[in-house]
């Protein structure tokens, strides 16, 4: 069915391509809006619209409940703001995301209403989950949604698909994978971001999936992202720049640097890293308590090695200086299955990502001064009772 959309798309004939897209999600012109129980989730070629208005619009559609910024109403369905709703808010404004701690999102609405009241502005509306996505400047039209879910499907590489906060994530197998000694084999993959509402540039991420446990680990940093600048709205470009991406030079330095976390001792300071990283992300404090113990078992109880009751008294320059009992690629996979077989733990999964791009974009802290020969575990988090309702 995929192919057929495709084909229809690349012939022009728009009028098929609705028609096909409405069988291909059981949905049919004129549907209601609100989804009932038992009816199918809509098509994401339904599910998303874009909305031109300008600040005096959207300052009358404000619904206000106590005083506080409740959604905005529009074509008489009530919206929730979302995050990037008033962070786009923010950036129409030219001013920080940190004045909703000043002011109160309606302040700030009426503010940009007086002084730029017609200014051309789009928002898209999730009507799944009746949520008011990025507000953006009226200029050009971003992919549909649709046209981007189907060019991901009928990629045969395609691994995984999801949707999350207004960006479109497909993961793709490149057909290439390594054997790390002492490890496992890893092979590489991309991950593939496109916002449905304009904000945010199309990109390119490399990943690694560490095949002894599944783990994904994306390295969320510049050095291995790459913007793609779409030409056109059909998709077909989209399609033709997923199947050329070829990024060698970031797979080689991908390569280079997961043999380097695998030989090389993590320090005290990288070890501190990760365990600040838990206390930030896992929302329960118990959870907290039992990975952080897990944490120092897996690095040998640096507490115990250095004398203290808590590494942050052990000042940061030394700390960065202090080897522990396991390596690097420990902690990047302590971190990777905590954000893939217990993502329900963590307030954004997508923050195991910035910190494994962090680890790897930068020079490990005791590279070429302490070596490692100590093989990896297969897993790190079995056997912690997390409770009933923790993923595992």
């Amino acid at each position: 069915m995929y192919e057929l959309v495709m084909k229809k798309m690349r012939e022009g004939d728009w009028g098929a391509v609705t028609r096909l897209l409405h069988e291909l999600h059981g949905t049919g012109a004129g549907r209601s809006r609100e989804r009932t129980a038992g009816t199918p989730r809509r098509g994401f070629s339904e599910r998303f619209e874009a909305v031109s208005l300008t600040p005096r619009l959207v300052a009358d559609a404000v619904v206000e409940e106590n005083g506080k910024f409740k959604g905005i109403e529009l074509g008489g369905t009530e919206y929730k703001p979302s995050a990037r709703f008033l962070k786009g808010l923010a950036q129409r404004m030219k001013v920080s995301f940190s004045i909703f701690e000043l002011f109160t999102p309606v302040e700030v609405i009426g503010r940009a209403a007086e002084r730029a009241a017609d200014l051309p502005l789009r928002v898209t509306l999730d009507h799944e989950k009746n949520e008011a996505l990025a507000l953006v400047e009226d200029k050009g039209v971003p992919m549909p949604a649709g046209n981007v879910e189907i060019v991901m499907r009928e990629d045969p590489r395609l691994q995984k698909f999801d949707y999350d906060d207004g960006v479109i994530t497909g993961s793709f197998a490149l057909g290439e994978s390594w054997d790390v000694q002492g490890d496992s084999r890893y092979s590489v993959h991309i991950n593939v971001q496109v916002p449905v509402d304009g904000m945010g540039t199309p990109c390119v991420t490399l990943s690694t999936l560490r095949q002894v446990c599944s783990n994904g680990a994306v390295a969320e940093a510049p050095l291995f992202r790459t913007k793609m600048e779409i030409k056109d709205n059909s998709g077909e470009h989209f399609r033709r720049l997923l199947r050329s991406f070829n990024n060698p030079r970031g797979i080689e330095a991908l390569h280079e640097r997961l043999l380097a976390a695998n030989g090389t001792k993590a320090s005290v300071d990288e070890v501190f890293r990760v365990m600040s990283f838990v206390k930030r992300q896992v929302r329960d404090a118990r959870h907290q308590m039992l990975l952080c113990e897990r944490l120092e078992a897996v690095a040998d109880n640096p507490c115990v090695r250095y004398g203290v009751t808590d590494l942050a008294s052990i000042g940061e320059r030394r700390r960065g200086l202090l080897p522990v009992g396991c390596s690097v690629a420990d902690l990047m996979n302590f971190a990777s299955e905590l954000g893939t077989h217990h993502a329900d733990l963590i307030k954004n999964p997508r923050a195991v990502d910035a910190l494994t791009g962090e680890f790897f974009a930068k020079g490990y802290d005791l590279e070429e001064m302490y070596p490692n020969a100590q093989p990896a575990r297969g897993f790190y988090l079995s056997g912690i009772d997390f409770g009933e309702g923790a993923r595992r």
